[in-house]
């Protein structure tokens, strides 16, 4: 077992009911699963005082990503929605850094590339 303690950090992507719930516009099957082990590993870094994040797709109503609107992605994570909200069962012990609040892909929670160029 891995030993976890304050310089560590624990990054916890997108447990979202759009992609962890079975009715989620882009469920990964088996998403739900995720959630049990997200929450050993967070009690594992809390125990341990090591700091755990979160990061949140929180895309606008139509950006150019969906693809009602020119893109590639069925619209998911919509600010405020049921599948934007994190999973009920996931332990929320740290702060949540949400992504793609601009119109940006929010594939990362450390960049932000344009949404029409794509650009860096």
């Amino acid at each position: 077992m891995p030993r976890f303690g304050p310089a560590a950090a624990l990054i916890v992507v997108d447990v979202q009911n759009d992609f962890a719930d079975p009715r989620g516009s882009l469920y990964v099957q088996g998403g739900e699963l995720v959630v049990a082990q997200a929450n050993a590993q967070i009690g594992a870094f809390r125990a341990a005082a090591g700091p755990v994040i979160y990061t949140q797709d929180w895309h606008p109503a139509a950006p150019p990503h969906f693809h009602k609107d020119g893109g590639v992605w069925p619209a998911h994570c919509v600010a405020r929605s049921w599948g934007a909200a994190l999973h009920p069962s996931l332990e929320i012990a740290g702060d949540v850094v949400r992504k793609g609040t601009a119109g940006e892909d929010g594939y990362s929670g450390f960049t932000c590339r344009d949404p029409v160029s794509g650009a860096a």
